[in-house]
């Protein structure tokens, strides 16, 4: 006797959504959307040790050396909040020019080597601190870049630096123990890459992107 039955949609779930599932170490389940929380366990650390640290200068030190550190800190932000501004803002501008399919085509699971590669040579060019690195990372990897990629990006731009040897080692380091240290470390991005995938680390898609 045939019976048709159609499954209720899910509450909370989006019909569209119905019968989407993706692996998930050996398990099946449908994909979600994570949401960074703005105030989270690190962001709670990081406001407990400053104002423990900020409590121990005004007893040990007075406040006078106090209100200059705090001084000195707020003209710190002064200086580096524009560039972080200018940072995201290129971030941002690089993931809507660049189209979405491209860089998971290019920089996605299924790039293999090539897609390292790539990721390994963009971060060993890309110029400028943290605040141009880590803003391009969560870009291209929210655009579709595997956690490979950017864990490869990363490392590259951290260890190799091509920019940044050149304007700061090469001034006081002998040019061969620069070279040396960048053609020791190419080798360990690729790994540190290969291994981000092999250990299957969740995607950096983080934030709701609608």
């Amino acid at each position: 006797m045939k019976t048709d039955y159609t499954p209720e949609p899910s509450a909370g779930v989006p019909a569209a959504e119905e019968g989407q599932l993706i692996a998930d170490a050996g398990t099946a389940r449908r994909p979600e959307t994570l949401k960074r929380r703005r105030i989270d366990g690190g962001f709670v650390f990081v406001v407990v040790v400053a104002l423990c640290a900020s409590t121990a200068v005004w007893i040990l030190k007075g406040p006078e050396r106090f209100f200059a550190v705090l001084g000195d800190d707020a003209q710190m932000l002064v200086d580096i909040a524009p560039k972080v501004v200018a940072a995201v803002l290129l971030a941002a501008w690089l993931r809507l020019l660049v189209p979405q399919a491209v860089i998971a085509r290019q920089f996605g699971e299924n790039s293999g080597l090539r897609g390292l590669l790539l990721a390994i040579g963009a971060g060993a060019i890309v110029p400028g601190g943290p605040m141009t690195a880590f803003p391009l990372a969560v870009s291209f990897g929210r655009a579709g870049a595997d956690s490979g990629t950017v864990v490869a990006f990363l490392s590259s731009w951290l260890l190799v630096g091509f920019n940044r040897a050149v304007v700061w080692e090469m001034a006081f380091i002998d040019h061969s123990i620069v070279g040396w240290r960048m053609a020791l470390c190419l080798p360990l991005t690729l790994l540190l890459g290969l291994a981000a995938r092999r250990l299957g680390w969740p995607s950096v898609r983080m934030g709701d992107d609608r």
